[in-house]
């Protein structure tokens, strides 16, 4: 079940915020059609809907992160070009109307999930930091770092990961070892 669109979610820029409850609605109309016989014409309407939308936000969504000065803006846009590429990717390879809503309602919860909620978020985090930076307050806690797990071979052995190792790791082919068993790490989805 993909979650709906809540204020915790926000960026805090009405447009990018307005933008992505309109991509949380689109992606309730794939999962709701998911379960239900549709016509390969509907569905195409909502896949073009949805890549439509996607390009239009992905370069609004770009231009508020170099007007911020978002030090990971070329590895998100990277991540926007991948998500393009697996729409086109779909688009192109439609076999049966069943396999395109299973494809497409895999790519709506990955990017919805992993997009939005993970890496849209840290812009917000970043914004904020640098908020706190100009206001010098050091009465306000400071902002934990995000972090990710890895697994290696390592019985029982998690690696925590800065977002910057995380952002090379999944969009750049980077591969980094775990010292122990010299094995590549591997991204732990929670």
């Amino acid at each position: 079940m993909l979650p709906e669109w809540e204020q915790k979610y926000s960026i805090n820029n009405e447009k990018i915020d307005h933008q992505h409850k309109r991509l949380f609605e689109l992606a309730a109309k794939v999962e709701e059609m998911s379960d239900k016989p549709i016509y390969k014409i509907e569905l195409k309407k909502l896949i073009a809907d949805f890549f439509n939308y996607i390009k239009i936000h992905f370069h609004e969504e770009e231009a508020y992160m170099k007007e911020l000065n978002y030090p990971y803006l070329n590895q998100h846009k990277l991540m926007h070009q991948k998500i393009t590429k697996s729409m086109i990717y779909l688009i192109q390879e439609i076999k049966t109307t069943n396999d395109l809503k299973e494809k497409l309602y895999i790519v709506v919860n990955s990017w919805l999930i992993e997009h939005i909620l993970q890496h849209d978020m840290m812009i917000e985090h970043w914004r904020k930091s640098q908020e706190k930076k100009d206001e010098k307050d050091l009465s306000v806690e400071k902002q934990k770092p995000a972090v990710f797990f890895y697994h290696c071979n390592c019985e029982k052995k998690k690696h925590k990961v800065p977002y910057d190792i995380h952002l090379k790791i999944q969009y750049t082919k980077v591969n980094f070892k775990c010292k122990e068993c010299n094995c590549n790490l591997k991204y732990i989805k929670e």
